[in-house]
């Protein structure tokens, strides 16, 4: 019979440093379903979706929710999603409202569109932080559920700013069309690498797996930094389109071509060449955030790495979009399958002195059965 941990016999003094690194070990998250499994199951969820005028996309939800998760197995073990449909469909009868709300808003008097802006600014963060909750805490692995302890002050000093960066220059258009803030409200834009920082940190810093907590060690600046590349590859990219469709415009002048003709192909090509860069610099983004911020997140006894490729990960998307259009959308559930594996392929899971040690810490301290007491409060799921 297996010791507790805490009665194990301890090696000879020796052995010390040698036996903890050999117990240490590695496994990296493996998906074992497939791209035709899902699109059955992405057929039916789309088909009753669009019968029921959307009511069972909740359910549609969980059930694509289970197939990953069920699907996805780490040291022998798959994770399971144990949501409720109905929790899913009042979030999103609650979404819609207050979308329908924010849009009709502006059509009424400066007073009323202030209000209902106030009053969805007071409940959106806590709603935000309420998805968060609800998402982890339904997810668990070898009967251990995830859960999220992020404080609903932390909640409101992410999701307030990241709310007034869109909001704000619709409603000062809004209240004054002539302000010159409007313009200047703008330059708020430059913050969103910190708000993509701050948000970030709010969900790998606050996650908790039984009774162990993450931890997450980013900084701003690799935020900007990635930002900056990116946008200069944008830029770059751009540069050498219009270089390329002005050389084509004037290659055609010369071999005598009709200018009214080029004059309907270029804005088109140039359209088409400025979508594929931006396909090439979103999965750059994609890719170096995730390895970023995976790689220094950690839990008590478990380090994560992630070494996708940038331009590996570009190349997978660009072949992506051109099969979805080409196959109308019903190449959509491939694609999602191929970008899920693709990410656990890239990703590693250290355990010091093996996982199953780590899982018997995870359920060691008092409170850990119940998460952290508070599953009346997952009532809703506020996310998409």
């Amino acid at each position: 019979m297996d010791l507790p941990v805490s009665q194990a016999p301890l090696p000879p003094s020796g052995w010390g440093i040698a036996a903890a690194a050999a117990a240490d070990a590695s496994w990296t998250p493996v998906f074992t379903g497939s791209g035709r499994e899902y699109f059955r199951i992405w057929i039916v969820n789309l088909f009753l979706t669009v019968a029921t005028l959307g009511i069972y996309s909740a359910w549609a939800k969980v059930r694509r929710l289970q197939y990953f998760d069920r699907n996805t197995s780490l040291g022998g073990a798959v994770f399971d999603f144990r949501g409720d449909p109905k929790a899913i469909l009042r979030g999103r009868i609650l979404a819609l409202a207050m979308l329908v709300a924010y849009h009709y808003a502006f059509g009424f008097s400066s007073t009323v569109s202030l209000i209902i802006i106030g009053l969805l600014a007071i409940a959106l963060p806590f709603l935000m932080r309420g998805a968060l909750r609800f998402r982890l805490y339904n997810t668990e692995y070898r009967g251990i559920r995830f859960g999220f302890t992020g404080s609903v002050a932390g909640a409101y000093g992410i999701f307030l700013p990241i709310l007034l960066i869109f909001v704000l220059p619709g409603l000062l258009l809004t209240i004054n069309p002539a302000n010159p803030l409007i313009f200047t409200s703008f330059l708020l834009y430059l913050l969103w690498p910190l708000m993509h920082f701050l948000l970030t940190k709010y969900q790998h810093g606050n996650a908790s797996f039984g009774s162990a907590h993450s931890s997450v060690r980013i900084f701003a600046g690799s935020f900007y930094k990635l930002y900056l590349i990116a946008f200069g590859l944008s830029l770059a990219a751009t540069a050498a389109f219009f270089i390329l469709v002005a050389g084509l415009v004037i290659l055609g002048k010369i071999m005598g071509g009709d200018e009214s003709g080029i004059a309907v192909w270029m804005p088109m090509i140039a359209a088409a060449l400025y979508y594929i860069a931006l396909l090439l610099c979103f999965p750059y983004m994609a890719a170096r955030i995730a390895n970023l911020v995976w790689s220094n997140t950690s839990f008590p006894g478990i380090t994560i790495r992630s070494d996708m490729s940038a331009r590996s990960f570009a190349r997978l998307q660009v072949v992506n979009v051109l099969l979805t259009i080409v196959t109308l959308g019903l190449y959509r559930p491939f694609a999602v399958v191929r970008i899920h594996r693709f990410r656990l392929a890239a990703m590693t899971v250290v355990a010091a002195g093996g996982l199953d040690h780590v899982l018997v810490q995870a359920t060691l301290a008092p409170g850990s059965a119940s998460g952290d007491g508070a599953a009346d409060f997952f009532g809703f799921d506020f996310s998409w």
